[in-house]
């Protein structure tokens, strides 16, 4: 990790409540921070690369480890077995979500009047728009190759893990998500600044279904800007450059973070 070190921040690990986290301060005074959530089968330290860039922008950026990832995949899961990541994921997101209330509240004893965004890529962009959805005092997303329409994102793992019957479990994790679909609440993201970013080519989230969610919540836009969806061309399921560099002048000039 030392060579992820720059001049600009510092580079700190941190336990809140019972979840690993990295914290990257700017060196320069800030009242501004990102909760960023990784992807399925990266962990806080994948992503500090990413959270240097919004902290060159004067972001403070807090990387969370998620349930089953980096130093808590303490049963050994294989991230890259197709099957255990339909069982797990869901769990995962819902776990992110339950916790999230845990580093809110850190962020408001350590960082006080400090505005909060969330920000995430895949099953990290799935939990950001969940709490995007739940706390309306959040000040911006960042959505990275997520879905937030998750009546399509569970019947899309219903349809693959092809059960004959869904373990009781399973079904509790499924009435959550159905429960609780962003895409059910559109009046909830009015006039809300969000970034909706999707690679074209991504063959593991359907940009479609982030599309059927934005053309959901724009209807309570009355100021079209605040809402920024866009599928980037040759682009797979990846946070590109591009992506970063269209978030951040978002980020500035229109949503004033």
């Amino acid at each position: 990790m030392e060579y992820l070190k720059m001049n600009y921040s510092d580079i700190n690990r941190a336990k809140i409540g019972d979840v690993p986290a990295i914290i990257i301060e700017p060196n320069l005074k800030t009242n501004k921070t990102i909760v960023f959530y990784h992807g399925w089968g990266s962990c806080k330290e994948n992503q500090i690369f990413r959270g240097n860039i919004f902290a060159s922008y004067g972001y403070r950026v807090i990387l969370p480890d998620a349930r089953y990832h980096g130093e808590r995949n303490d049963i050994g899961i294989d991230h890259t077995d197709k099957d255990i990541g339909m069982k797990y994921i869901l769990k995962v997101i819902m776990h992110n979500i339950e916790e999230a209330p845990s580093i809110f509240k850190f962020i408001e004893e350590n960082y006080p009047e400090n505005e909060i965004a969330v920000g995430g890529h895949s099953m990290g962009a799935i939990t950001a728009g969940g709490l995007y959805n739940f706390k309306k005092d959040l000040k911006m997303a960042f959505i990275y190759n997520g879905i937030n329409n998750w009546r399509a994102l569970v019947d899309y793992l219903n349809k693959i893990k092809n059960e004959e019957k869904i373990e009781e479990n399973e079904f509790r994790i499924n009435e959550f998500f159905l429960d609780m679909n962003p895409m059910d609440s559109p009046e909830n993201f009015k006039d809300r600044p969000i970034v909706l970013y999707n690679g074209e080519d991504d063959d593991t989230i359907d940009p479609a279904g982030q599309e059927s969610f934005a053309k959901e919540i724009e209807k309570f836009y009355s100021d079209k800007k605040l809402l920024d969806f866009q599928t980037f061309e040759a682009t797979s399921h990846q946070v590109t450059t591009q992506m970063l560099e269209a978030s951040i002048i978002f980020s500035k000039e229109i949503a004033r973070f």
